[in-house]
Parts: structure tokens; C-alpha cells; sequence
């Protein structure tokens, strides 16, 4: 592993003014868009550092990712170290392929991570990910209820969902491009989710359905696939993408590039159509 960014050492005096900064700077936006990543990218877990004796247990949250960009953002963000590592390894079944992983990752510990996982537990949807934190907080915080999330709120938290387990469709018809958002996820419940909260909060038109089964370590698994789309002809999420396209909302760039594509083609299709209207007119 190789430590491209390297942060000192926390202690309790830095944290206690880390934290005192970062509760000025970051806003419920912030921790709104943190937990699509760590819904998605991220992992609360445990060890055991075998140097010691007394065998204690430890706690971190870690954000892994084969692109820097978020994971760079991380560690800026909380002043944790960015590392980077590359290994020889394997696709799942039915291909076998050869290929060398390479990852980034940034791992905060102890009080920090305390910290983060806290201000991050409300906005959490998968339930998997709240039994790790709640481990690692050693309680079960309070989780935002679907009411009381707000529409902006929404949008980053499905903005860093897309970045991290999403991919982008995008289509050309005969004047005009469209696009489909398609969230991935061997968790259907975790789907049903973002379908419910997207539909009450920001009247989110999307749908999910069972893809296909492969094999794992952990046996067979079902992959199911969330689709949001959006075209000229079917408008109806407009909206929610020229809101991911402004600025802080989306993280990684060659995603937020795609949609933006495909909302200025709408917008510049919407332009001509008021000017030939107006001649018309006149």
C-alpha cells in the first residue's frame, strides 16, 4: 500500500478542534451526501491490533473506491490519509477473468470515526450499513424518518448513490438525447427504499426490478438494477437531474458530465421551441 496523502497522527486535543471546525463548516447537505457514499463505497468495521495485549477492539469507517476523486474529497474533507493499493485478482462467474485491482481509500479511527459515523447515522438507508455503525457507535442513533427528510437532502444523498453504485445511460434519438440512471445493488430492500423516499420527497419517477444471479464467495446472489430516466418525451425527472448538474452536489465529474449532456440537449431543444413559437406569434 502506498500513502499518496498523509495526515499527522489525530490525538485528543486535535480532534476536539477538528470537530469544533468541521460542525461550523459541514451542514446536514454534507452528511446527507457522506452516507450515500458510505450506503454505497463505504465500511464501518472492527479489529483487533494484535500488537498490543490486551486485545482491544477497534473501530473505523473507510471509504474504498477504484476512483481517487471521492476518496481524495474524503480525505481532504476529514484529514485522513489517502492510500492507494493495486492487486491480481479475479471477475466473479461465469467470466474468471484476470485483472489487477486497483483501489484508493482513506480510513478514519477511533474518536473520529465515532464522530463521523454519528452525524452520518441519520441519513443512512441500508440496513446492513446501520448494523455495522451501531456497532461501531456501541447505541443505535435516531434515523431520519421519510418525512423528515428534505428535498435537498435527498438529491445529494441520491447524487453520491448514483456516483457510487450507479451508471449512466445515455441514448441518442433522432433530435434529442436521453438518459437512464441505473442503480445496482444485490439488496432489493435497500432499492425499495430509494424508490419510496425519491417518490414522496421529490415525486421521483423510478422503478426497480431483478437483473440477473451470480456467484460469490457467499454463494448465489440476485443483482437487481433501480432505473430513473429521463428524455423529452418522458420529462417527468427533469428536474431532479439539472439539480445533480449544480455545483457541490454530484462528486465525480465524468458522471455529473453525462447528465449534463443530456440536460443542456433538453434545455437547448425547450430554447428553440420558444423562439420558433414566438415567431410564429409574431
Amino acid at each position: 500500500m502506498t500513502v499518496i496523502i498523509k495526515y499527522p497522527e489525530q490525538n485528543k486535543k486535535t480532534n476536539k478542534e477538528f470537530f469544533l471546525k468541521k460542525e461550523k463548516e459541514l451542514t446536514n447537505l454534507d452528511w446527507a451526501k457522506w452516507a450515500g457514499w458510505f450506503d454505497t463505497d463505504g465500511c464501518f468495521s472492527s479489529y483487533v491490533d494484535k500488537r498490543n495485549e490486551d486485545k482491544k477492539i477497534h473501530y473505523k469507517a473507510t471509504l474504498k473506491l477504484a476512483d481517487r476523486q471521492p476518496v481524495e474529497l474524503f480525505s481532504e474533507t476529514f484529514d485522513v490519509s489517502l492510500c492507494y493499493s493495486e492487486w491480481q485478482t479475479m471477475t466473479p462467474e461465469p467470466y474468471r477473468n484476470k485483472y489487477t485491482a486497483k483501489i484508493y481509500n482513506a480510513t478514519m479511527h477511533a474518536d473520529k470515526s465515532h464522530w463521523f459515523t454519528e452525524n452520518v447515522y441519520p441519513y443512512l438507508l441500508k440496513e446492513e450499513k446501520k448494523k455495522f455503525a451501531s456497532e461501531l457507535l456501541g447505541y443505535t442513533p435516531k434515523s431520519k424518518t421519510m418525512e423528515e427528510w428534505t428535498e435537498d437532502e435527498v438529491i445529494h444523498y441520491l447524487a453520491t448513490v448514483i456516483d457510487g453504485d450507479g451508471y449512466i445511460q445515455v441514448s441518442k434519438g433522432s433530435r434529442l438525447l436521453s438518459l437512464v440512471t441505473v442503480i445496482c445493488s444485490i439488496d432489493p430492500q435497500y432499492l425499495a427504499n430509494l424508490v419510496a423516499l425519491g417518490a414522496n420527497r421529490i415525486n421521483l419517477n423510478s422503478k426497480f426490478k431483478k437483473k440477473s444471479e451470480h456467484l460469490t464467495k457467499r454463494g448465489w446472489v440476485n443483482k437487481y438494477i433501480l432505473n430513473i430516466p429521463c428524455s423529452k418525451r418522458s420529462p417527468h425527472n427533469f428536474n431532479f437531474f439539472e439539480s445533480l448538474i449544480k455545483d457541490n452536489v454530484m462528486t465525480l465529474d465524468r458522471k455529473k458530465e453525462k447528465i449534463k449532456k443530456v440536460v443542456d440537449s433538453i434545455n437547448l431543444d425547450k430554447e428553440k421551441f420558444k423562439t420558433k413559437e414566438m415567431e410564429i406569434r409574431s
